[in-house]
């Protein structure tokens, strides 16, 4: 039984000796309607505040707010001093006061010396006399002893208190029509007619009340606790995403920021090249017209002493000479700068750049003008064609990057050139303004022709182009088809004019692969346009091998 109660006090609650509001040992604390504990000196320096209570038919009452926990209570409508004392609170001041040496308790037994031990049966403090008598007791050897200075927090030092108006009457009854105690004086003058019950069967009710309405409140405990633990948890979950979070944006940033240092790198590259490519296209230009300089210089330096010092004989003999080379010399547009060459470079912050290291980049050098040598010619114009018969193809404008670029200043310039009679054909050129040139023709005899393309004063890609203009012939002898390979219903040894075969084995032509690709064209003779004259059996494939399929 002992040890039974020795684990029960061990498993006591602590009680808190010092007030939360001062930091001091209590001096008369008193309990607030939440429950909280503090000094009276502390609970009178709080600012009280009137409250009504049912509107205004009972008045209005003192609250204030615990400066605890921040609730609004209520106070007695005696005021602080109403308010109910902490026995409690007082007990464990007590003991700290004995653990540390500063008061004194009589012994409850004989009532001259000074406590020292306390039994936890008998609830009493006695001297050490009193307490070797106490031991030697059959019926008390057994009670628990403990030395004041070892009693737990929360143990009680007070006898049985008595009544303050009769010192000789213990307050053994309550009366429960006023929820005061009494005395057993004082329930026959004070509480006469009102319900009077021992302290002791009250208490029993009491603490199996409390018991009860504690093990109602567990439940909600343990679910505030848990929902605490949840909320936590989440707090934890929370901080570690957010550092995970943290670590994702600085790579990003990091990578973003090592992009954009790339992507500087590669715009300040493009401004190199540019001034380059604009400075070698200068250059170029430069000495083009220093050479014409010089040339014209020659030419005129030679005339001037011509016709100052030569003789008339040697004037008449030279005459044509001179006048065809100043004629030569003077004719084209080269003393012009071109325009295009001398624009500065651009650079556009706002235009969508390629992908850097995985990132989207903006800002833009836009690098010069129409690039010659990117340029593109494609039509049926620049193959077999007809004389008397309108032609035509495209010409696409590029940039150095490969960017399809609208040609700014003087449009492209296209000679036209019967190869044998050097007569010249007229173009007609017709700017789409989308960075692209519709070009027609129309040759005037059979032949083969030059077709030249400039801009800025330099060919193009390819420049000049032989273009065959067919002659006067026969009809053609075979089918106009796509391919050998889907014309023939995919025989391996239809062979076609075009010269065109195909892998596996197929000794004809076929779509992707050698002959005109993806493009109709006669079997007889290769040629495209459906209405063209058969021009006859080209060398790499022999009439003999030739073999005219159906569509």
């Amino acid at each position: 039984m002992a040890q039974s109660r020795r684990a029960e006090h061990m498993a006591a609650v602590t009680y808190p000796s010092r007030c939360p509001q001062c930091g001091d040992l209590f001096s008369d604390p008193r309990v607030l309607p939440c429950l909280h504990t503090l000094c009276i000196r502390c609970l009178h320096s709080l600012e009280p505040f009137s409250t009504l209570e049912r509107g205004q038919i009972l008045g209005s009452r003192q609250s204030v707010l615990c400066p605890v926990c921040d609730a609004e209570v209520s106070l007695p409508r005696g005021g602080m001093g109403d308010l109910l004392p902490d026995l409690l609170a007082q007990t464990e001041v007590l003991l700290e006061r004995l653990r540390c040496g500063g008061d004194q308790i009589p012994c409850d037994l004989c009532g001259d010396k000074k406590g020292e031990r306390r039994c936890q049966d008998c609830r009493v403090t006695m001297c050490q006399f009193c307490c070797t008598a106490h031991r030697r007791q059959k019926r008390t050897a057994g009670h628990l002893v403990l030395l004041l200075q070892d009693l737990p927090p929360g143990s009680s030092l007070s006898s049985a208190p008595v009544c303050t108006l009769h010192p000789l009457e213990e307050l053994c009854l309550f009366c429960e029509s006023c929820a005061l105690p009494s005395c057993r004086d004082c329930a026959v003058v004070k509480h006469s007619g009102h319900q009077i019950r021992p302290v002791l069967e009250v208490a029993g009710r009491h603490r199996a009340q409390l018991q009860g309405a504690l093990l109602k409140s567990e439940p909600q405990l343990e679910t505030l606790q848990a929902t605490l633990h949840v909320i936590q948890e989440a707090g934890e979950d929370l901080r570690r995403s957010a550092a995970l979070l943290q670590k994702e944006v600085e790579a990003f940033t990091d990578g973003y920021i090592h992009a954009i240092r790339e992507h500087k790198v590669r715009l300040l590259q493009d401004i190199e090249d540019e001034v380059r490519r604009k400075d070698q296209a200068l250059s170029l230009q430069r000495a083009r017209i220093q050479q014409q300089l010089t040339d014209l210089h020659t030419a005129t330096t030679f005339t001037k002493g011509l016709l100052d010092h030569g003789s008339d004989l040697h004037l008449v003999q030279a005459q044509a000479l001179v006048t065809g080379r100043l004629k030569e010399l003077n004719q084209g547009d080269c003393g012009r700068m071109e325009e295009a060459e001398a624009d500065k470079i651009v650079f556009n912050a706002k235009e969508k750049a390629s992908l850097c290291q995985g990132y989207h980049m903006y800002g833009k050098v836009q690098r010069g003008g129409v690039e010659p040598e990117r340029c593109q010619v494609r039509g049926q114009g620049l193959q077999s064609v007809q004389p008397g018969k309108l032609c035509s193809f495209t010409l696409t404008c590029n940039s150095i990057s490969g960017d399809q670029l609208e040609q700014k200043g003087a449009p492209p310039r296209v000679i036209i050139l019967h190869k044998e009679s050097g007569r010249p054909v007229q173009p007609s050129i017709q700017n789409n303004h989308d960075g692209t040139y519709y070009i027609s023709y129309t040759p005037t005899e059979p032949g083969q022709m030059s077709i030249s393309v400039y801009i800025r004063g330099r060919h193009i890609r390819g420049s000049p182009f032989t273009v065959t203009v067919s002659g006067t012939s026969g009809q053609h002898c075979g089918v106009y088809h796509c391919c050998t390979f889907c014309s023939s219903g995919g025989q391996k040894d239809a062979r076609c004019s075009c010269g065109g075969t195909m892998p596996g084995g197929f000794q004809g032509c076929g779509h992707g692969h050698k002959g005109h690709p993806g493009q109709s064209h006669w079997s007889c003779c290769g040629c495209t346009l459906e209405t063209s004259k058969c021009t006859g059996v080209k060398d790499s494939a022999p009439r003999n091998l030739l073999r005219t399929v159906a569509l």
